[in-house]
């Protein structure tokens, strides 16, 4: 987090292991609750949402590099559907950015986010014990 910014508001902490295959990610959504300017986009990801959902749920910086991120409200992504209770699903999951198609379940990333009940600062968005690794 850059100076001035507040430690997110979260879920409560999670413990245990998450589903492997994500089964669980649904009824978590630890990951999905973090500070602003956290889920950057990639071109790909712009082309990939479509330009309405782009405007909708993006936030250009007015700064070189001029990055883009996903809007952020109330310390959690702008895209998560909060509407039914306990529950965090993707409301552009198929849209959704490369940052958040690379967090896995029982990664470091996903690991902290549980832990702490918001996105932390990990980067490890894989998991080690993956055969499929590259």
């Amino acid at each position: 987090m850059s100076a001035g910014e507040t430690t997110p508001r979260g879920l409560a902490p999670l413990e245990g292991e998450p589903d492997p295959d994500g089964a669980d990610c649904v009824s978590c959504g630890r990951c999905c609750h973090h500070g602003p300017n956290t889920v950057s986009l990639l071109e790909s990801d712009e082309q990939r949402m479509g330009e309405a959902r782009v405007r909708a749920l993006t936030v250009l910086l007015d700064r070189p590099p001029y990055f883009r991120f996903m809007k952020n409200e109330g310390h959690r992504c702008g895209a998560l559907d909060v509407s039914e209770p306990g529950l965090y699903p993707c409301g552009v999951y198929e849209g959704r950015p490369q940052g958040c198609r690379d967090v896995e379940a029982g990664s470091p990333c996903c690991m902290q986010a549980r832990a702490l009940g918001f996105l932390g600062e990990s980067v490890l968005f894989k998991r080690s014990d993956r055969d499929d690794q590259r």
